[in-house]
């Protein structure tokens, strides 16, 4: 015992690490998008690879755990995380970017699983709900504080240090962990591994994203939306029915037969549903429109981060003296508030809303999420406790995925919405001025280029917008035509054709005209700077009321979501407190 007080250490610091990466990147997702010129999108994608090879493979690698040693199996995934970590720093472009993450979710995959086993093994049933309200609550905590930890290392280096960060600690976990966890002399077992499950999950949780993501790009009636989410449905159908006939599933399908494990898997599901929407889309309203550094994006959302870690610890604590329900349900009704508070931000004078909305969120989630970490395992023990904790923390990265791609999906249709809003708004502004006919349309050029409706991306409504006039030029041409003018007005007085004007007398034509227009036109340059600036102002707070109302349209309709998830009480056992 006097072991394990170094052995959870080790365990929780390789969880928050492996969890914090699920969220970390998502504060500078901004920054990777003017880096790589990718859309928000495409980018959700270096989240959705992560969840998706992590939901996929986290079974899989526990039983395998059993096989080659579960001390052995873990260091091999603190080798693989860290060697993920290095590559996605240093990733030159998106597609080696998602390579590298997949290598990253690969380690995590072997380390989340096995490391509850170790830890539960190592800490005896007087510490079990200890270690699972540690772990589990330290992998919530990692994945709430990831764009918080994100924001602060982008500020003082760039985003290629939110990766790169990983390597120290995975160093000086792989040099102390020999001395504290032996992975020479380990018991094994041979076990079978359900791989057909487990190829079957990864495809329906892809194409699922897939359609989700990119049903806007491509419509949500066309072939290939249809297809992706038809795939995706077939899949799973065939991953029920291969789990429900293998000697070795990849899920035991005999655990949903108890209403609480039922309950409190839903409920995780449900949980990291609404922190995902919280973590993927306000990083990204806070830098893309707000205009805020990722550092005070990051502060900004860290009251979340601390609301979670305070009421996680509290909820543990309380969790054998307050009925479940009580404590799932409240979670759930403050999630709601938060919402509808995320739904009606007034962010033009404070963040005092997002602030208290961010709070009430982390309280929410710790409180449903701590209780149903407890729950989903309160009343299982050996391999069913395993195929227990391995199902929860499936549930949990599926929740982040139906997030991600679900929230990003009504965004995008909403950004298009406000850029064409936006495009409109702009039309008419540049119609109404009384600029020459020419740089209206180089003015209305312009702005049709940079609100793309055909673009998913979210537009930087603090980026400058520039006509490019050259003011030499124009004084140039505009005292020409004032010139040739002049001169034909002579000419026509003199009853002469231009060319029959004497040199002297146009030279002289041309300095009158050059002392007498130059000023005035200087003057009509300046108004028309004037104009064009206070037009791209107003048209730049349309956008911005504009963006801002398109994401919180998305927690507008989101919203009810936390209301209807109170149905989930009814399978709860009534009263029913959670036991040692």
């Amino acid at each position: 015992m006097k072991k394990f007080k170094f052995i959870l250490p080790i365990l929780l610091i390789a969880n928050i690490l492996c969890m914090m990466d699920v969220s970390i990147m998502t504060i500078v997702i901004p920054e990777i998008q003017s880096a790589f010129n990718e859309s928000l999108s495409d980018l959700s994608w270096t989240v959705n690879v992560y969840t998706i090879v992590f939901a996929a493979l986290i079974i899989p690698f526990g039983r395998l755990a059993e096989q080659l040693g579960r001390n052995r199996l873990v260091f091999i995934g603190l080798m693989t995380f860290g060697l993920g970590s290095l590559i996605t720093g240093l990733s030159p472009n998106l597609t080696v970017m998602l390579i590298a993450r997949g290598i990253q979710s690969i380690g995590a995959a072997i380390i989340i699983p096995t490391s509850m086993v170790i830890g539960l093994e190592q800490g005896g049933d007087q510490n079990r709900n200890k270690v699972i309200a540690a772990l589990a609550g330290a992998q919530g905590l990692a994945v709430a504080v990831g764009p918080t930890v994100g924001g602060f290392i982008s500020q003082y280096g760039n985003w290629r240090w939110v990766f790169y960060i990983n390597i120290p600690f995975i160093l000086i976990l792989l040099l102390v962990y020999p001395f504290v966890l032996n992975i020479k002399h380990e018991s094994r077992r041979i076990v079978k591994i359900d791989w057909i499950g487990t190829v079957l999950s990864c495809v329906s949780l892809t194409t699922l994203s897939l359609g989700l993501i990119k049903g806007n790009d491509w419509g949500w009636s066309s072939i290939t939306t249809l297809a992706a989410l038809t795939i995706a449905i077939t899949a799973f159908v065939l991953f029920l029915l291969q789990e429900n006939h293998t000697a070795f599933p990849m899920i035991n399908l005999k655990l949903f037969k108890r209403n609480d494990f039922k309950a409190a898997s839903l409920a995780l599901l449900l949980s990291n549903y609404f922190m995902g929407g919280m973590v993927i889309l306000i990083p990204t309203m806070l830098t893309k429109v707000q205009g805020e550094s990722e550092l005070h994006a990051a502060l900004l959302i860290t009251p979340y981060s601390i609301a979670v870690m305070i009421t996680v610890i509290l909820t543990s604590m309380i969790v054998k003296k307050i009925s479940n329900q009580l404590l799932i349900g409240s979670g759930f009704i403050i999630i709601a508030v938060s919402y509808y508070l995320m739904s009606h931000l007034n962010l033009q004078n404070n963040y005092n809303t997002l602030i208290t909305a961010a709070i009430l969120l982390g309280i929410g989630y710790g409180l449903v999420a701590a209780t149903a970490n407890i729950l989903v395992a309160a009343d299982f023990h050996g391999s069913q406790l395993t195929d227990a904790n391995s199902v929860a923390n499936i549930l949990r990265q599926v929740g982040l995925i139906i997030a991600i791609a679900l929230f990003t999906s009504v965004l995008t249709n909403n950004m298009k919405t406000a850029k064409q809003s936006t495009l409109t708004y702009a039309h008419e502004e540049i119609n109404k001025t009384h600029l020459a006919t020419p740089l209206k349309h180089k003015f209305t050029k312009k702005i049709n280029d940079k609100l793309d409706t055909n673009s998913s991306s979210t537009t930087d409504t603090n980026q400058t917008i520039n006509l490019n006039t050259n003011p030499s030029k124009i004084e140039s041409v505009a005292l020409q035509s004032v010139y040739q003018k002049q001169l034909r007005h002579v000419a026509n007085q003199s009853h002469l054709t231009v060319a029959q004007l004497p040199t002297p007398l146009k030279e002289n034509i041309k300095n009158n005209v050059t002392k007498v227009a130059l000023p005035k036109i200087r003057q009509q340059e300046q108004i028309n700077e004037k104009t064009v600036q206070q037009t791209i102002t107003s048209i730049k707070g349309h956008l911005k009321t504009q963006s801002r109302q398109a994401f919180m349209s998305v927690y507008q309709t989101m919203s009810i979501i936390p209301v209807f998830s109170l149905l989930l009480l009814l399978l709860l056992k009534k009263h029913k407190k959670i036991s040692d």
